[in-house]
């Protein structure tokens, strides 16, 4: 029994009963060639709303963004400092191509959450529109996240944030230029 175990384990893990229906899909798809078209180094400005309607803090940085697995999924990293303390964050997004959505999850230096994040791309706005919830410090957030992308040299990605009773706002803002 436990070697039976083992294998079916290995098996998943491994991917292999997948194997042959998932190397037909791995050509690369034009959902996927859309986050491989985000991959480069980028300046970035992040400004970040801790509450709604104030002024915002501006922090700058840099993103640096790489295919994955073949141009299956992209990873991207931020690195910045807020207020003289260093941060840094990590995405991963991909195309499932059972469910027909993007998907993200990311993580930060800066606290103890994974958000996931799903949604769509919309073609005649050029943007991609996110959403997640999630729990944090005692409630649950919800997130809503549009990224624009605005020729090969720039794109936005500004997240919307809400949670209780506090109406959504925009929660940080950030802007790339795509360093030469």
């Amino acid at each position: 029994m436990l070697r039976f175990s083992l294998l079916v384990l290995a098996m998943l893990f491994t991917g292999w009963p997948c194997a042959a229906k998932e190397s037909a899909m791995r050509e690369v798809s034009a959902d996927h060639a859309r986050l491989a078209a985000m991959s480069g180094t980028w300046d970035v400005e992040l400004t970040f709303h801790f509450k709604p309607g104030d002024a915002g803090v501006v922090s700058h940085g840099t993103s640096t963004i790489r295919p994955l697995f073949d141009g299956l999924f992209i990873e991207e990293k931020i690195e910045g400092s807020l207020n003289g303390t260093a941060f840094t964050t990590l995405a991963w997004t991909g195309f499932n191509t059972s469910t027909m959505r993007y998907e993200a999850t990311r993580i930060a230096s800066t606290n103890s959450i994974r958000i996931a994040e799903t949604g769509v791309y919309d073609e005649a706005a050029h943007r991609f529109d996110l959403r997640a919830d999630y729990a944090f410090g005692g409630d649950t957030w919800h997130q809503h996240t549009v990224i624009e992308t605005a020729g090969v040299d720039a794109m936005s990605a500004v997240s919307y944030l809400s949670f209780g009773s506090v109406p959504e706002w925009k929660g940080v803002e950030i802007r790339y230029s795509r360093r030469r």
